[in-house]
């Protein structure tokens, strides 16, 4: 049965990883279904007052499409929840989905709320109604969920693996081990940690090269990376933001992905299982999701642990003529088999 679904969800730009698995996840819905997409990003580079002003303008549409289909067959909500503030428009939406009888898939990608549980979390756990559906990342997030709230759900788990294609084989050129990060480049998402590490692996007589890229949040962030370049000289390489092909080149230039976050929405991040798919080793903290993210050839750091040291001895017991090529080769294929499991999955959403 073809299904008319309401989808809203922020979609780039800007582009980050909340954007970008609903984008993706709309994309996998309209293979089989007609799909009204609800559009919930403001505008990029707006100030603050512009962009609340248009989140609830945008929000307020999506409500009345609701309420506009909803006598049509087969009608279903796809709803990506907020982590922030936002949650309160995910709840407005919430109840208008069920006065409408919507089945509902509520798909989070937050753990800022389990963490410390919200009282929106909580108005929408009691006013979703029977015909919500919780999606979660993976079992840590739904068990931590449930722990947090104390409540009995209906929920599936669709990994973020289901919007990252393997990549294609690249040939693996001889050079120095070099590490690398992609993100939006700050503080909170680890840009100082990264830049201590490249500086302790080089104070300590490693030949490790390095490769930053990604848009910076700040100019304060910008001085840093900035310093670090003339600091490394032709040690670190700063590509700024990246895309598509200039992405692909990223994750071959690299050999280990490493991803020290703090950030507090962390929840399964795209650019973990972007640098798996192009067969790179992890070093990560243990946040969100990503411990079922990793295998036996990352690294993951417990949340309060040294991150640059344990990272130091690691890389120093993986030297440069260790057999990469075999291993990026093994990676990809593992991470292959788990993207289909997540792809099915993912299409069988509404099943």
């Amino acid at each position: 049965m073809k299904h008319h679904i309401v989808a809203i969800g922020p979609l780039p730009p800007p582009l980050h990883g909340f954007s970008y698995a609903t984008s993706a996840m709309t994309a996998l819905l309209s293979e089989e279904n007609v799909t009204v997409l609800q559009n919930l990003s403001p505008p990029e580079n707006a100030g603050r007052l512009i962009s609340h002003a248009s989140k609830l303008r945008r929000v307020l549409g999506a409500c009345g499409r609701l309420l506009l289909d909803r006598r049509l067959e087969g009608k279903a909500c796809y709803l990506g929840c907020d982590g922030g503030w936002g949650m309160y428009y995910t709840l407005l939406i919430v109840i208008v989905a069920r006065l409408s009888t919507y089945p509902t898939y509520l798909h989070h990608h937050s753990f800022r709320y389990i963490d410390k549980p919200s009282l929106a979390m909580r108005g929408i756990l009691a006013l979703g109604g029977p015909n919500l559906t919780h999606v979660f990342l993976c079992e840590i997030m739904r068990d931590r969920f449930v722990d947090a709230y104390a409540v009995r759900l209906r929920s599936v788990i669709i990994s973020n693996a289901a919007f990252v294609a393997p990549a294609d084989d690249r040939a693996l050129q001889p050079r120095p081990l070099t590490i690398g990060m992609l993100s939006n480049l700050s503080r909170e998402k680890g840009l100082e940690t990264f830049i201590e590490l490249l500086r302790q692996c080089r104070s300590e007589g490693l030949a490790v090269q390095a490769i930053l890229a990604g848009p910076t949040a700040d100019g304060r962030d910008r001085a840093s990376i900035d310093a670090a370049v003339k600091e490394f000289g032709g040690a670190l390489d700063y590509r700024g933001a990246v895309y598509d092909e200039g992405k692909a080149v990223f994750y071959g230039d690299i050999d280990v992905f490493v991803f020290p976050t703090g950030y507090v929405n962390e929840a399964q991040p795209i650019v973990i299982f972007e640098a798996k798919a192009a067969g790179c080793a992890v070093i990560a903290y243990d946040r969100g999701c990503i411990r079922k993210q990793l295998d036996g050839s990352d690294l993951l750091i417990p949340t309060n642990g040294e991150f640059v040291p344990t990272s130091i001895a690691w890389i120093a017991a993986n030297p440069p003529d260790s057999p990469r090529s075999i291993w990026r080769r093994r990676t990809r294929q593992d991470y292959a088999e788990r993207h289909q499991r997540a792809l099915k999955r993912a299409r069988s959403l509404l099943d």
